[in-house]
C-alpha cells in the first residue's frame, strides 16, 4: 500500500508528506526544550519554510532531468535521511544554508540545455554564496559549479571566471549590508572557519544511532548506484556524475567542519536521496518493498522519540 502511494507523484503525495515533515519537525523542536517566544517561534517556521521549499525544489531536480522515475521516493527518502538528524532540524541556518545549495545545483543541472550558460553559472554561484553566509563550509559546493562547467561548458574561458565573480559580488552585498547596519566591515578573516579533524562532538548516544544508520544508507544505496551506472541513459550521465560529486563534497565538509554534532550532513541528504531512489525502484517483490517503506517512515520516529 505504502509503495503504491509512493509511485505516484500527485498533490496529495506531497500535501501528506509535508504533514509527516511536520510532525516530525516538531518533534525535534520539542525534544530540544526550547522556550516558546517570538524569537523561537520565528526560527521555527522560517526553518519549516525552508525544509518544506528544499524538498519541493529536490522533487523538481529529479523530475525535470528524469534522474528518477515520476514518483515521490525520492522526497520520502529526503525526509528520511534529514530526520533522522535531529540537530539539523532544530537549526534555521542549516536549513537555509541547504537551501540555497540545493538551489545552486538546480541552477548547475540547468546548464546542459546549452541556454543563458553565464545567468545559470552566476546564478549557482549567487546561491553557493549565499549559502555560505548562513554556514560558512557550504562554500565548499562552489567545486559543484566548476564540475558543471567542465561538463557543459568547458571551452569558453570567461565561464570559469564567474564562479569567483559571484561570490565577490556576495561578499560586497555584504559588507553594505554590516556597514549600513553595523557601521563596520564584513572581515574576511572573521568569516573564515578553521578546519578541525575531531570528532568528539559525535560522541551522544543518538549522534551515534544517526550517523550509523546514515553510514549504512550511504554505502549502501552508494554500492547499488554503482552497479546500475552504466545501465542509465548516455544522457543522464553527467548530471548522475555531477549528483556523485555533490555527496562527495558533502561527505568531505562532513570531515573537515570544525564543530560537529550530525546537522552538517544535512548536506549529504538531497544528493543521497537521489542516489538511493534507484534501489527504491528495483523490483523488489511487493512484501519487501512495504517492508522498505515502513523502515524508512518508522526509524525517524524511534531516534527522535528514544
Amino acid at each position: 500500500m505504502l509503495s503504491n502511494f509512493f509511485s505516484k507523484s500527485k498533490p496529495i503525495n506531497f500535501i501528506i508528506v509535508a504533514l509527516y515533515m511536520f510532525v516530525l519537525y516538531t518533534i525535534a523542536y520539542y525534544k530540544k526544550s526550547f522556550t516558546l517566544d517570538y524569537s523561537t517561534l520565528l526560527m521555527f517556521l522560517g526553518g519549516f519554510i525552508a525544509y518544506v521549499l528544499t524538498m519541493l525544489i529536490v522533487n523538481l531536480i529529479t523530475q525535470k532531468n528524469d534522474l528518477t522515475q515520476k514518483s515521490t521516493n525520492t522526497i520520502m527518502l529526503f525526509v528520511f535521511l534529514t530526520t533522522i538528524l535531529a540537530n539539523s532540524l532544530t537549526s534555521a541556518t542549516m536549513l537555509l544554508s541547504n537551501l540555497f545549495v540545493i538551489l545552486g545545483m538546480r541552477s548547475v543541472l540547468s546548464l546542459r540545455n546549452g541556454k543563458y550558460v553565464k545567468s545559470r553559472i552566476l546564478d549557482a554561484s549567487l546561491c553557493i554564496g549565499v549559502a555560505s553566509l548562513a554556514y560558512f563550509w557550504s562554500i565548499g559546493f562552489i567545486v559543484i559549479v566548476f564540475f558543471g562547467i567542465f561538463y557543459f561548458e568547458p571551452k569558453n574561458y570567461r565561464n570559469w571566471i564567474i564562479p569567483i565573480i559571484g561570490l565577490l559580488i556576495v561578499y560586497i552585498i555584504s559588507n553594505c549590508f554590516t556597514l549600513l547596519l553595523y557601521d563596520s566591515f564584513f572581515v574576511i578573516a572573521e568569516y573564515i572557519e578553521p578546519i578541525s579533524f575531531s570528532f568528539e562532538g559525535y560522541a551522544y548516544k543518538e549522534g551515534v544511532f544517526s550517523i550509523g544508520v546514515l553510514t549504512i544508507c550511504t554505502l549502501f544505496f552508494f554500492t547499488i548506484y554503482l552497479i546500475k551506472f552504466n545501465r542509465k541513459p548516455t544522457k543522464s550521465k553527467p548530471f548522475l556524475k555531477l549528483i556523485i560529486s555533490q555527496l562527495l563534497v558533502a561527505l568531505a565538509l562532513v570531515m573537515i567542519v570544525p564543530e560537529k554534532d550530525t546537522s552538517e550532513m544535512i548536506f549529504i541528504a538531497c544528493p543521497l536521496a537521489i542516489i538511493g531512489t534507484t534501489y527504491l525502484e528495483m523490483d523488489h517483490g511487493k512484501f519487501l518493498q512495504e517492508i522498505n517503506f515502513w523502515v524508512f517512515l518508522l526509524l525517524p520516529f524511534m531516534i527522535l522519540l528514544f
